[in-house]
This record gives C-alpha cells, sequence and structure tokens, in this order.
C-alpha cells in the first residue's frame, strides 16, 4: 500500500489544508507541509477543489448471486466508486437471499473478490436459530420487507432481532393493503398501460401503515429502526412522534425527493419503484431533508426488458450511485442544502448509524476515505459515463453543476476523471 500526499484541499469550512495518508489512513492533517512531511513522491495537487469524507450508501442492491443479469458486484461497486463511494451496504434478497449462514459467507466471499469499494452486508430474517448464526459474521444490519408478511410473521420476525445489537432495516408498505389494492385495480384492463396506477396501488397509506406497526413492534422488542426509503409527509409526522420513545433513522432517497408521479409522463413505466413516487399532495422535497438522517440511493438496477413492460409486470427499482452527488451539489450551488448536510447524510451519519468507527469523517486517525468535489464542473447527466449495468435514469439528460472527481478509498484512488481502479476492499467490521 503506497502512501500519499493530498495538498491544497478545501474542508468544508473552507479552510485550505493537507493530508499526509499512510498505510490507507488519515496520518496528519497540516495547513502547511515541511520537507520532512514529504516522505513520499505520490502528491496529489487537489487544486483547491473541495474534499468531504468518503460517501457511504447503506442500500445497494448489487444483485450477485443469482440476479447478475441485471448487476454484479464488480460493475455496482465499479458505479460506487465512479459516484463517490468509499462504502456500500448490500441488501439481502439475492439469489438465495443472504439470511443463512452459508447464503450469507457465500455472499461476502464473491464481494471480498469482485468489490471495487469496501462493503458490508445487511442479513435477510429467516428463523431466530439462522439469526443468531448469521450474527457471528457481523452482518451491518437486518432487513425485512415488510410487504411479503402478515402482521403476526412480522411480530415473530423482530423477536429474532432482539437483543443483536443491530440496526432493523425495513422496506414500510402494509402486506395486506398493498394485496388488496393491487387485485382491485388490476381488476380493470385499462390500468395496465396507466404507470399512475402502481402509484395508487402502493398508497401512502400503505407506508403509514407499515411504519406504525414498526414503531409498535420496536418498543416491544426495544429494537434500533432504520426505515428505508420513506417518501411522505404524512409518515416524517409519525416519525417525529415516535423519536422521544424509540431509536429510529430515516433515509430519504434520490428519487424520492427530486421526483413526483408526474414523471411518468415523460419517462414513462421505468420510472416505476418501490415504494412508488408520490404526487404533490403526499411527496418529500429538498426542504424536508433536515428531517431525514441519511441518502441512500436504493441503487435497484434491471435490464430495459424487465423495465419495459406494463404497469404490473414491469420491475420496480432505479439506479442511482452515478448521479446522486450530481444531483446534490447542484442544490448546493443553489443554495438549496449546505454542502455541511450533505456530507452529514451521505457519511457522517450512516457511519454512526452502523458503527463504522474507523469512517466518516476526515480526521487523524481514520481511514483516508476522500471524496473530491469539483463544484464548478458543470453538464447533463449522460447513461454513456454509466458503470453500472442499469443504463436508464429518470434523471438522463437532467443539467448539473457541481460533482465528484475523485474517489480515494483507504488511500487507494479508486476513481479520477470518469476512470475506475481495482483495489483491495475490505469488509467494513
Amino acid at each position: 500500500m503506497s502512501d500519499i500526499i493530498l495538498k491544497n484541499c478545501k474542508l468544508v469550512n473552507n479552510k485550505i489544508t493537507n493530508l499526509i495518508i499512510k498505510e490507507g489512513k488519515i496520518n496528519k492533517i497540516k495547513s502547511s507541509l515541511l520537507n520532512s512531511d514529504k516522505t513520499t513522491d505520490n502528491i496529489i495537487d487537489i487544486k483547491e477543489n473541495f474534499i468531504i469524507p468518503g460517501l457511504i450508501d447503506p442500500h445497494v442492491h448489487f444483485r450477485d448471486p443469482g440476479l447478475t443479469h441485471k448487476e454484479t458486484w464488480k460493475t455496482g461497486s465499479m458505479a460506487a466508486v465512479h459516484g463517490g463511494y468509499t462504502t456500500v451496504m448490500d441488501m439481502p434478497n439475492t439469489i438465495p437471499p443472504t439470511d443463512t449462514l452459508k447464503n450469507f459467507k457465500d455472499k461476502k466471499n464473491i464481494a471480498s473478490k469482485k468489490s471495487y469499494c469496501d462493503y458490508g452486508l445487511h442479513a435477510g430474517v429467516k428463523s431466530q436459530k439462522d439469526v443468531i448464526e448469521i450474527q457471528k459474521e457481523n452482518p451491518t444490519g437486518y432487513k425485512i420487507f415488510m410487504d411479503l408478511y402478515e402482521t403476526d410473521h412480522l411480530k415473530e420476525m423482530f423477536g429474532y432481532i432482539k437483543n443483536m445489537n443491530k440496526p432493523l432495516l425495513l422496506h414500510c408498505e402494509d402486506h395486506n393493503l398493498v394485496q388488496y389494492n393491487l387485485k382491485k385495480l388490476q381488476e380493470n384492463p385499462e390500468n395496465k398501460d396507466k404507470t399512475i396506477m402502481y402509484s395508487h396501488a402502493r398508497s401512502p397509506l400503505t407506508e403509514l401503515i407499515a411504519v406504525n406497526r414498526a414503531i409498535e413492534f420496536a418498543k416491544i422488542f426495544n429494537i434500533q429502526l432504520y426505515l428505508c426509503h420513506i417518501t411522505t409527509r404524512q409518515t416524517l409526522e409519525l416519525v417525529k412522534m415516535a423519536k422521544s420513545n424509540i431509536n429510529i433513522n430515516i433515509e430519504a432517497t434520490p428519487h424520492h425527493i427530486f421526483l413526483t408521479n408526474e414523471t411518468y409522463n415523460n419517462y414513462g413505466i421505468k420510472a416505476k419503484t418501490n415504494p412508488p413516487l408520490r404526487d404533490k399532495n403526499y411527496n418529500i422535497t429538498l426542504k424536508h431533508l433536515k428531517e431525514f438522517d441519511t441518502i441512500g440511493t436504493d441503487h435497484a438496477p434491471h435490464t430495459l426488458e424487465e423495465k419495459e413492460k406494463d404497469t404490473w409486470s414491469s420491475m420496480a427499482g432505479i439506479p442511482g450511485l452515478e448521479v446522486t452527488m450530481k444531483l446534490l451539489l447542484t442544490e448546493v450551488n443553489k443554495n438549496n442544502i449546505s454542502l455541511e448536510k450533505v456530507v452529514e447524510m451521505t457519511s457522517t451519519k450512516p457511519a454512526e448509524i452502523f458503527k463504522l468507527s474507523n469512517k466518516g469523517k476526515i480526521a487523524e486517525g481514520y481511514d483516508a476515505d476522500i471524496t473530491v468535489l469539483n463544484m464548478k464542473q458543470n453538464g447533463k447527466i449522460n447513461l454513456d459515463e454509466f458503470y453500472t449495468q442499469g443504463k436508464y435514469t429518470p434523471f438522463e439528460n437532467r443539467e448539473y453543476i457541481g460533482t465528484n472527481i475523485m474517489t480515494i478509498n483507504r488511500g487507494f484512488i479508486a476513481s479520477e476523471n470518469n476512470e475506475v481502479y481495482k483495489h483491495d476492499t475490505k469488509y467494513v467490521y
């Protein structure tokens, strides 16, 4: 592992500084460099661009194993470092799911060989025995898709997580109401070609009911909750009331922040995702981000063939790793959000929630995970630059100003100028 010096770095507080990186760690942060500091010829001039802690995404779907026609650990993690991310946490719904010790260890082995960035794995919840066995491998958290289970089964699953000292990540949609709505709406054949009906089938009420139930169960079992991709202002009010009684964190996604279900009118079925895009009576916007803890991309690619079907048959999911920072930094440049808040939600807070003790800060002794930003670079979001296998985005051709230009993962340059480079990566614990 080579040592590296980053000079003329601008911190979020606008101070210009220099980083001396040794053995993958930030060894020293200095306002000026002495000749005695220059123990390596590997010196990179950052040219007073901003540096922020390497981005951490708690919510990706890399589809590997079992669904590698959609994405692989290689292509997904290449997209990650290209987008400024140095750590990702993969969801358990692969084939087979990571809900047994064997499956968990198998996926960890795949990631260890293919990943271009550091990684964690969320585990599924199958049985008490499986949860206890997987705990020995130190998952980043446990994940339940609430839309797949009846209430009694859910309560039992929550009980399995008690005393595990790990966050329980939840996809919050009520199973019974989703199934009822789908059945009723599918009775009308005309709805097959009306994408908006998918938003009605998985309505805001399905989220509100599920979150209320999750809060109830978390109180019973004293569980730390992490609610994925919260989409409505009404749910935010419910969470706000619950925060005094339970440990609860909530995640926003770029597509739910920046889009409404009017996107279907021009982008069509490819904008389908779970939970769906909301209408303006319910949706969250940039101004609501102050109430959220993190931004997860919910990077969930499919093939175009799988996406370009009818309302009910098209697969739900949007790639997000390579557009998120462009979208956020554009809003920083418009003074709609502070760079400090972006750093908090994309790095500092995820590291805190998932107990990544050496990540999430630019500080001496921390992993040298650095994302370099050029706040003046502008352009349009271009599919030709994507490393993900999911070659689509509802943000295609959207103008941006501000982007990440270099990604450093534990002292290795993982991405620079739209090129990505393989290096030794590691599991986060």
